[in-house]
């Protein structure tokens, strides 16, 4: 018997990725729900947004690596389970690409806000943009529990649910990013449209673009 493909073709990693998501949610529910909760409602509303900026310490810090940690867990899950990659090589690639791409997109915003003596807009900018995106993979950590799991064709549905949600989390963000942007910082409405759709929009149509098809 050839075992090769058993033990490339396992989802013994996948399993371990999602206890993982569910271990970190579990802490953040269990040790963390004070700021957990104001960060989930935070893409929302900019006044608990602001609020949970003012309160930078420890625990906010915490709070943050851990749900970034459930970003780059979760969005690469979604990734491997629609794509039925379940190949380890297949795995760390998405793993890659996904933690490549806020690495990326985190230098780009910090180049830019050297480049025109704006750190604190920069600061910002990063804050808001992830703060929405960590928010968005912790409310889909059950979703994708139930991807996982169930056996019958749910696939297209919590696919479609999934997309809803995040579409809903895009939306708040682009809406905050442009009001905070002109109203209180004064920056030109066509530099931070150009922001928007090259940063923010383009990257959402276009993982949607080859996650759906």
């Amino acid at each position: 018997m050839n075992y090769l493909p058993l033990i490339t073709n396992d989802k013994t990693l996948v399993f371990f990725l999602i206890l993982s998501s569910f271990l970190f949610c579990g802490i953040l529910r269990a040790f963390y729900w004070k700021h957990t909760r104001l960060m989930l409602i935070a893409p929302f509303q900019f006044r608990y947004a602001s609020q949970y900026l003012r309160q930078d310490n420890v625990f906010t810090e915490r709070v943050n690596w851990i749900s970034f940690v459930i970003l780059f867990i979760n969005f690469s899950l979604i990734f491997i389970l629609r794509k039925h990659q379940f190949f380890f090589d297949k795995i760390h690639y998405t793993l890659f690409l996904v933690l490549s791409f806020y690495l990326l997109k985190f230098m780009i915003i910090k180049f830019i806000g050297k480049l025109i003596f704006a750190d604190e807009i920069s600061r910002l900018t990063v804050f808001y943009s992830f703060l929405s995106d960590k928010a968005f993979a912790i409310c889909i950590t059950p979703l994708i529990l139930i991807l996982y799991f169930f056996s019958f064709a749910l696939d297209i549905y919590i696919l479609l649910m999934i997309l809803f949600v995040s579409v809903c989390f895009l939306f708040f963000k682009l809406y905050w990013l442009w009001k905070v942007g002109i109203n209180y910082f004064g920056l030109s409405a066509v530099y931070i449209f150009l922001y928007l759709c090259i940063l923010e929009i383009y990257p959402f149509v276009f993982f949607t673009k080859g996650f759906f098809y």
